[in-house]
């Protein structure tokens, strides 16, 4: 679990509040920041800092960034005012609250992003595919116009008779020279006959019409116009000649439409990967089987019964049994009774004992003594007592406010019965404390003393010196010797 810190400080201008965290030597790698309109968090493992802002900001204009160990957030308010405070002091209800609304918040926030991030998508595909339909329709007109250009240059150039003589490959110069001696020897020969005349014109009509059989337009799907000729080389394909225009533009168009089915290839490609591994993904859900679910709890009533194994009576030994039985149970119990007896004895000879070592001087073995008691009966306040009596005796002070705290601790409710053993427990422990230098709470003691035996003057007279010497600030405690605490505070008692 992470330790929650709140060692952050802030300062503010009317339009943001700037708030600075130090990371406690925590790589930049591992810090994460969440912010929402009305929360922060910031979690730098194993530290954590979360703030519940008075106000709201505005999440898209903040701004975060590590310098020199600390965290620097820029928050911008979403109103322009001066804050009293950055964060507010909730309950853990009202806490757990603002928490489940801000996971509500980011989560809208999430679907907000994607939905714009989907629809900026969607118009990038929308501006490509029309950007892609005006470069066809640029390029389908620029065709248009070329094959126009050409079709006016080649009616411009002559009638057809001409631009057939020009495709059937032989000069127009040679045509001419061929032509005029057949005229000078028709003007030398005179008229022609009415037969001779229709099967000239029957010849010239066959020859046009094979001419333009092996020279034809054809248009292609696009709008471009070639020329294709007669198969001449025997291959049974026919040749096609473009001019070179026209050819450059068509591998320009062809260009691009290779790039296009690249890509639809392999978006295609992508499709079908991705359908593929839905229905693996879906052959192995449907091939684990289900785990049935959990069965609830409940409760289940048995009886049994008795197993007896019947003897003869001439064999039987019940009676006997039951003695011995009876007699274990008596045994057990005197042995209980014993102990009991034993404990008692033993505790009194331990206090006996820590009494007549302290009497003869012997301060460390009325301290072991006061021990072996304990181990017996650990909840006895007069061993504590006396075994601070004896630490006070060897300057033990720490020891002896140890074990009067204790002994005053078992001492409760304070009763009549142990007025005296808390009068003992808070003179010993005020003498330590003096002697500690710890003058007001030696003083504190001295004053619980007095409200438990208000006419005893030596202690009185002890509680003004310690007030005297507090209210000095003198630091030697030597010659401050306490005649309530050297008497008193020395002395054991044998009482519980």
């Amino acid at each position: 679990m992470p330790i929650c810190v709140s060692d952050y400080t802030w300062r503010q201008t009317l339009e943001r509040v700037i708030l600075t965290l130090n990371l406690h030597h925590t790589s930049p790698k591992k810090v994460d920041v969440v912010t929402t309109s009305s929360y922060l968090k910031v979690s730098f493992l194993p530290y954590m800092c979360e703030v519940f802002l008075c106000h709201m900001i505005k999440v898209d204009q903040s701004s975060a960034c590590i310098l020199k160990g600390c965290l620097e957030l820029t928050l911008m308010k979403a109103v322009p005012q001066m804050w009293k405070e950055v964060g507010l002091k909730l309950t853990k209800k009202e806490m757990d609250h603002k928490r489940q609304e801000a996971i509500k918040d980011m989560e809208e926030e999430e679907k907000r992003k994607a939905s714009k991030r989907k629809e900026e998508c969607i118009k990038r595909e929308r501006f490509a595919v029309s950007q892609q339909i005006e470069v066809d329709d640029q390029m389908r007109a620029e065709r248009s116009r070329m094959v126009e250009k050409e079709k006016a240059e080649f009616f411009k150039a002559g009638s057809p008779q001409e631009g057939n003589k020009h495709l059937s490959g032989t000069p127009p110069t040679q045509n001419m020279a061929t032509e005029q001696p057949g005229n000078h020897n028709k003007s030398e020969a005179g008229k022609l006959s009415p037969e001779e005349h229709n099967t000239e014109c029957l010849k010239e009509d066959h020859d046009r019409q094979t001419l333009r059989g092996r020279a034809s337009s054809t248009c292609s799907e696009e709008g471009t116009e070639a020329t294709q000729e007669a198969d001449y080389d025997g291959d049974g394909e026919d040749s096609i000649y473009y001019s070179s225009t026209e050819n450059l533009h068509r591998a320009d168009g062809s260009t691009q439409r290779d790039k296009v089915e690249a890509a639809n290839r392999k978006q295609r490609k992508w499709s079908a990967n991705r359908k593929a591994a839905a229905r693996e993904k879906e052959s192995k859900k449907r091939s684990i089987p289900a785990v049935p679910p959990v069965r609830c709890g409940g409760t289940i009533n048995m009886t049994h019964t008795p197993r007896v194994f019947p003897s003869p009576a001439r064999e039987s030994t019940h009676p006997e049994e039951q003695q011995w039985l009876e007699a274990q149970s008596a045994a057990s119990q005197g042995q209980q009774d014993a102990g009991s007896s034993s404990s008692q004895l033993n505790e009194e000879h331990f206090k006996k004992k820590a009494v007549t070592l302290f009497s003869s001087g012997d301060f460390q073995g009325c301290a072991n003594a006061c021990t072996e008691g304990l181990r017996l009966n650990p909840s006895s306040p007069a061993f504590y007592s006396n075994r601070a009596a004896a630490h006070l005796a060897l300057r033990n002070l720490h020891h002896t406010v140890k074990d009067c705290s204790k002994a005053l601790e078992l001492l409760t409710p304070p009763t009549q019965d142990n007025t005296n053993s808390r009068l003992l427990c808070h003179i010993r422990r005020g003498t330590a404390l003096v002697h500690l230098s710890l003058l007001s709470e030696g003083l504190a003691d001295y004053q619980a003393a007095l409200q438990l035996s208000p006419e005893n003057k030596a202690l009185r007279k002890d509680a003004e010196r310690i007030q005297n010497m507090l209210m000095a600030s003198t630091d030697s405690n030597e010659d401050s010797g306490c005649e309530a605490g050297g008497e008193r505070g020395r002395s054991i008692s044998n009482s519980p």
